[in-house]
């Protein structure tokens, strides 16, 4: 039972977290890597992606700053594209080895084909709520700016009046900035998930480039 217990514990894989940013670029420069490696690594840090744009999604639905994970999430995405770009390099650099064992292939081909499919599907997902989410936001700056207008307009109220409305104007004027930025920021995270629906679409055509 001791012995046993003792190979199970060796036989154990430690997990390894995602590497840091600054890391990433020393790491992919080293002349020994593997192609499983980088498969690796890539995988660990576009699930750490996947995983900072839920946390954004929750806290923006809250109403809280998100600007350390923006940065974060940016900076992950820039990783993953160092990735991508030296796996590239790898897979066209390293000779193509034929399997004996067709079947096991294809039953991997066509796993891997059924992920694919399913992550383009919650791609588009995505996307269509962020168009959705811009959508909402032009609607609530219309309203903002036509506010803004009858403000501007109203020159024949009191002194008190005129002060209440100055002050409802530069709320007004900072919530429409402030969605301005958020209409922005929602762009961005579409044009992204437009660039990973695309690569997937791009790995599904073009089986031996595999998730480059």
């Amino acid at each position: 039972m001791c012995e046993s217990g003792r190979s199970s514990e060796e036989d154990a894989t430690e997990y390894v977290p995602p590497l840091e940013g600054e890391l990433v670029e020393k790491w992919l420069e080293e002349d020994d890597l593997k192609i499983g490696k980088v498969r690796d690594e890539l995988t660990k840090q576009q699930f750490l992606l996947d995983l900072l744009h839920s946390k954004i999604s929750a806290r923006h639905e809250r109403g809280r700053a998100t600007g350390e994970l923006d940065e974060h999430a940016w900076q992950v995405q820039n990783s993953i594209t160092l990735i991508k770009r030296r796996l590239k390099q790898l897979v066209e650099t390293t000779p193509q080895i034929v399997s004996l064992r067709t079947t096991d292939t294809r039953c991997i081909e066509m796993y891997e084909e059924k992920q694919l499919m399913a992550t383009q599907g919650m791609l588009r997902e995505d996307i269509s709520e962020e168009r959705q989410r811009i959508a909402r936001l032009c609607w609530r700056l219309r309203d903002i700016t036509q506010l803004t207008s009858r403000s501007n307009q109203d020159e024949e109220k009191d002194e008190t009046e005129e002060k209440a409305w100055e002050e409802r104007c530069k709320l007004e004027e900072a919530a429409r900035s402030a969605l301005l930025e958020e209409i922005t920021r929602l762009r961005s995270t579409c044009a992204d998930l437009r660039a990973r629906l695309e690569m997937e679409s791009l790995n599904k055509e073009n089986p031996n480039y595999n998730s480059v």
